[in-house]
C-alpha cells in the first residue's frame, strides 16, 4: 500500500513517515540486513565445523553478527528517539524494524 508521498506501509500498523528519512533508521536497517548475512555465515560456519574443518568461517560469522547487531540496535534506539511525540511502542517499532529489512522501499 502506499501513501501519497510515496512510502511504504504496513497494513494495519502505522509507521510514522519520519522514518523513511531517518538516517538512524536506515543504518539500522541496513545493518540488521548484514546481521543477517553474518548469520547465515555463521550458520554456515557451523556446518563446516561439525564436518571437522577450520573454525574461521563461523568466527567470521559470529563477529559480523555482533557487529551488526550492535549497530542495529544503535541506529534503532537513536532513530526511535528522533521521532516525535508520541513515539511508536519499542514493540511495534521493532516489527517495522523487521519489515523495512525485508521489503525494499521505492527511492523517487
Amino acid at each position: 500500500m502506499l501513501r501519497d508521498c510515496g512510502t511504504r506501509t504496513i497494513p494495519d500498523m502505522d509507521e510514522p513517515p519520519e522514518l523513511s528519512s531517518n538516517g538512524h533508521w536506515r543504518m539500522a536497517v541496513w545493518a540488521l540486513r548484514v546481521g543477517y548475512v553474518g548469520l547465515a555465515v555463521a550458520v554456515a560456519g557451523l556446518i563446516v565445523r561439525v564436518s571437522g574443518s577450520t573454525p574461521w568461517v563461523l568466527a567470521a560469522g559470529v563477529i559480523i553478527w555482533l557487529a551488526s547487531a550492535l549497530v542495529t540496535a544503535t541506529g534503532f534506539v537513536w532513530g526511535r528517539q528522533e521521532l516525535p511525540e508520541p513515539r511508536p511502542g519499542f514493540w511495534s517499532i521493532r516489527f517495522m524494524l523487521i519489515h523495512d529489512t525485508v521489503h525494499a522501499r521505492l527511492s523517487r
